[in-house]
This record gives structure tokens, sequence and C-alpha cells, in this order.
């Protein structure tokens, strides 16, 4: 195993080589092994001000909030509050599906291994702020079904993660930010991460980042975090590099922070990266308990990424060489830019290169995959051109809030066609991609497409950036 001395000096080169490309205005990187620790800050951290990245600069977690709102409900299980294989309903009785047998079915465990398949991906309700806004996000639910027989398949969930959010709100009788930070925060000793948006203006906290449309330079982002109702899936944790090495050494050393106090049992913390569902396909890891298990290098990195308002969180532990990687960057190349960072942390750490995960063996594309698929606010077309298969998205907001939602993340609703070729069976690959674009962890997800068949409790779909989406007509 490498130095972190020269860890550190291959994450510079990877700093600077992306900087000079124009598509990120800053970044940080922190990397833990046993009892050392480096950061290393590049760039702007604020567009509007000229602020620098320093290394203690705050930044918004995005979805690695899963991880953490997972550890936070684990003491809940811990303490006798919480069966994991209970149904929800038992702590939030006000909770309704439009298939209401299908909540009645749906457990906690299913809320936090993705398992659960409600049919909300993209609901991000932002008019309700404060204590009522995760009870308000839910009341959305009522309207909405699943996507396929709870705890049967896997697809990416943020409401489950807002109703795990719930349930500590139900047994702390605190907001959703207030108890994160009494059951995690301050026993893991965290101590600058905060649920509350305005303790940003109390620090160095990073802006995201976009390509201006009319000048096509970088400039910052007019919307810090997306609505607080979806504060459980990620959209109001603001932390910095230091509290996520910390979260990471709490898992490493079996849920004891630095000073010792005991924030999970060892048991809990085993059982979160204990394979609870394997889809058996390589964009969708092994799911344990909040975190994915990818297979990389050799080794398990246990691993979760999260998106804020032009910006880019990638978050890591890896057991068997003791370390954590934190990075956050903002700006349309921040994607590359995570994946390239952590794969050269991990070919430091293990000495063996990052590699495509799986072995290419392309077959004819079936006819039957041609048509259109649905879910919650996203639409799918595909046609089968021969040896081609040409995918177009489009996202069609349910109301205005949502209209003014899509409109804050995403200069149109519409995107360009992709064009996948076969690389194994039921596997397609992005034409154009180079086997460094979909080696790394997001690059593996958003580069390679998944053909699930139909089974009894799940309708043929499509798999790609952790999300299933069902055929509907073709």
């Amino acid at each position: 195993m490498t130095s972190l001395t020269a860890i550190g000096e291959r994450l510079q080169a990877v700093l600077d080589d992306r900087s000079s490309k124009g598509d990120v205005a800053g970044a940080v990187v922190g990397i833990s092994i046993g009892d050392e620790q480096l950061v290393l800050a590049h760039g702007s951290a604020n567009l509007n001000t000229g602020q620098p990245f320093t290394e203690d600069t705050g930044f918004l977690l995005g979805s690695v909030t899963k991880v953490l709102v997972t550890t936070a409900l684990l003491r809940f299980v811990e303490r006798g509050l919480v069966d994991l294989d209970a149904p929800v309903k038992r702590y939030l009785p006000d909770f309704v599906l439009s298939d209401r047998d299908a909540a009645e079915r749906i457990t906690v465990r299913m809320l936090v291994n993705h398992t659960n398949g409600i049919d909300s991906d993209t609901l991000c309700p932002a008019s309700v702020r404060g204590r009522d806004a995760t009870r308000h996000y839910m009341t959305y639910l009522a309207k909405l079904g699943v996507l396929f027989e709870p705890g049967t398949s896997l697809t990416y969930s943020n409401p489950g993660f807002v109703i795990a959010a719930r349930i500590m709100e139900e047994l702390t009788g605190t907001p959703f930010e207030r108890a994160i930070q009494t059951e995690l925060f301050d026993p893991a000793g965290m101590r600058d991460a905060t649920a509350l948006q305005t303790q940003a203006f109390l620090r160095r906290t990073a802006v995201g980042a976009f390509i201006s449309p009319d000048t096509g330079e970088l400039k910052a982002s007019h919307v810090f975090t997306l609505g607080e109702g979806l504060a459980g899936g990620g959209t109001t944790l603001i932390v910095s590099p230091q509290d996520m090495l910390a979260f990471g050494r709490m898992h490493l050393k079996g849920g004891l922070a630095a000073d010792g106090t005991r924030v999970l049992g060892d048991e809990l913390v085993t059982a979160m990266r204990t394979t609870s569902f394997d889809l058996g396909i390589p964009q969708a890891p092994p799911m344990g308990l909040g975190w994915w298990a990818y297979p990389i290098a050799g080794t398990t990195a246990y691993h979760h990424a999260g998106g804020s308002p032009g910006g880019t969180s990638s978050f890591c532990i890896i057991p068997e060489y003791d370390a954590v990687i934190i990075s956050f960057a903002t700006g349309p190349g921040t994607g590359p830019l995570q994946d390239e960072l952590h794969n050269a942390a991990i070919e430091e750490l293990t000495g063996r290169s990052v590699v495509p995960p799986f072995e290419p063996d392309p077959q004819p594309i079936p006819a039957d995959l041609a048509g259109e698929y649905r879910s919650f606010q996203h639409h799918a077309r595909v046609e089968v051109k021969g040896d081609e298969l040409l995918l177009t998205m489009r996202y069609q907001p349910c109301d205005e809030e949502h209209r003014e939602f899509f409109k804050d993340m995403f200069s149109t609703t519409r995107f360009p066609p992709v064009t996948y070729r076969s690389i194994a069976p039921g596997q397609f690959l992005a034409v154009g991609a180079e086997p460094k674009d979909y080696s790394g962890f997001l690059g593996r997800s958003s580069k390679l497409l998944a053909a699930l068949p139909a089974t009894p409790a799940r309708c043929m779909g499509l798999h790609t950036i952790l999300r299933y989406t069902p055929k509907i007509s073709g």
C-alpha cells in the first residue's frame, strides 16, 4: 500500500488536470488511512464572491445523507424502538399510497435498502419549510403507487429516506434537523455538520456552479438547495471534509467515534455492509442498508454519491485498507472528476487498476426492447436500430411546483437521444464511452443501461442511474 503523501500527489495532479478543462469551479477531496488524513482544496467555492475553496469549506452533502440517515435510524433499532422488518405503518399510521395494500407491506428495511418501489423519485416539494416539510412531502404519496411488489426489486428511493426521517421525527418529537444533530452529528464528533441552511451564513460554504447558456462560462447557481421536504433524502445537510472523515472512521471502528463514544453497535455497522438485495447487474451493485457495495480494483468499497444544485459529492469507506475517501466539486464536470479522484486513490491503495465491471460479450439486441417506458415524471422511448439501441428521455413535471424544480435543476426537460450498443446479455453501453468513463462509481451507473426481464412481481423495464423504469407499451 502506498503512502498518504503519494496518494495526495496523485490527487493533486487530478485536480490540476481537471481545472484546465474549465468545467469545474472548485473541489475538495479528503482521505483518511488509519490515524492519518489529508485534505486538498482547489478553485473557487463561490463564483459570486470569488471565495476560494479551503480545506474546511462546508458543502451540501446531497444523497450521501442517506448513509447518515440509515446510521441514525439504526440507533433506534438498537434501542428496541424500531423493528426493521415491521411495517412502516406501525410507526406512521398516516402513511398511505394510492396502492393501499402495497403501503401495508412496505417495511422499515425496505426504506433504507431501496426495495420499497415507491414511484416518486424526483418528487421535491418546496412550498413548506421547517418542521412540517417532511410531513408535507408525505401528503403527496397518497396519490402515488409502486413500481413493483415491495421487497422484490430495487430502484433508487428518495421517498424511502424521507419516510425514515419522518419516523425519526415521530420517535424524538423533534424536526429532522434536530433529530439528526442529536442522534448522529453530536455523538459521532461531526462538529461542523448541520441540517439547517441558515448555518451556511456562519461559515465558509460552497455554492454550486453551472455553465451559463448565454456566455458558455461557469456561473454560480441561483438556487442553494432544493426543497426541505426531501431533507431525509439529502437536500439540506451541510458538512465539512473533516465531518465525513470522522463519520467514515466511526464506521471503520465498528461504531466508535474518535473520543470513544459508542454511536452504533458493531453488529448493526456490519449489517449496513451486509448485502440485503442484489439485482446482479454491474450498474446497480449489491445493496446493504444505506451503503452500495461496489466491487472495485479487487476490493469492496461501500459507497454513496450525492447531488445538489450545481454540485456533486462522492463518499466511500474501504474496510480492507482502513480508508475513507470524501470529495465534493461544483460545475458540470464534477461527475467525471469524482470518479477520477476516487479511482486514483483506490488504485494507489490497492496497487491494482480500476477496470470495467464486466467481461464483454455482445449479443443481438432483442426487438421487444423497443417501446415506451414510464415512471414518476420520467418518460423514456427506446428504438432498436440493428445493433444499436436509441434511448430518448424526458421529464414531465406533474404540477407547477415541480415545473419550477426542473427549471432550477436542468436547462431543459428533454434530453438528447443516447445511442447504446450491447456489451453483454441484457447490458448496454453508451456509444463513445471509454473504459475510464464507466469503471468508477458514478460512471458505472450513468453510462451503463440494463434491460430487466419481467417477473411475477415486476414488469419488463430499464435500469440505469440506479433507477428502474417499467415498460408501458410497444
